[in-house]
């Protein structure tokens, strides 16, 4: 079992890494995707005058804007170089890892989830000290591993979407346990 340990370390610190590093590309990437939905602040929507046009990019401010209509499907951003720049302008550095604790643990818990379930397989497969595994046995014990990874981290990236989203729009759901109750309660075809 002590290499079960290892292969569940080394798979937490992997997991640690890798979402350190791809989180802010994430985060883009759901800012990218979700810019058509969210509504661009125009006097209309929130009440104000000129001045909330006068904040907004260049790009977004048309010669159709006024103070009386209101470009809901405007997007926000030119580009992922675009949306990563204004979003560390305007929200600063840290905001990319806003809402990241869920995904952070699903990624420890996958990819230690991941090496274990790997190296195990791998075992009952035959692989010993000076027995070497065929390829499609180690492609048939990535892919069970792969498998049991993915059941794993279904529930954190449920979470972690939702709260993107939410921490994007408006600020609904309070911490991460209040995003699983929501979800739990809203989206569940359980019956009780």
């Amino acid at each position: 079992m002590a290499d079960g340990w290892k292969d569940f370390i080394a798979g937490t610190a992997g997991g640690f890494s890798a979402k350190v590093l791809d989180y802010p590309f994430d985060t883009v990437k759901v800012l990218l995707q979700t810019q058509n939905s969210l509504s661009t602040p125009t006097p209309t929507s929130i009440g104000a005058q000129s001045s909330t046009i006068s904040t907004m990019p260049n790009y977004v401010r048309s010669s159709t804007t006024t103070p009386n209509t209101t470009p809901q499907q405007q997007k926000v951003y030119r580009g992922a170089i675009h949306c990563l720049r204004y979003t560390i302008k305007t929200r600063g550095f840290f905001s990319l890892y806003k809402g990241m604790t869920s995904p952070l643990l699903g990624s420890m818990a996958e990819n230690a989830v991941l090496f274990l379930c790997y190296g195990e397989i791998k075992k009952i497969m035959g692989e010993k000290p000076g027995h070497e595994l065929s390829l499609l046995q180690l492609a048939t014990a990535g892919g069970m591993s792969g498998a049991v990874g993915a059941v794993a981290l279904n529930p954190f990236e449920v979470i972690k979407g939702k709260k993107k989203v939410q921490i994007i729009s408006y600020p609904f759901f309070g911490n991460n346990s209040h995003v699983s109750i929501v979800i739990s309660k809203t989206q569940c075809k359980c019956k009780s």
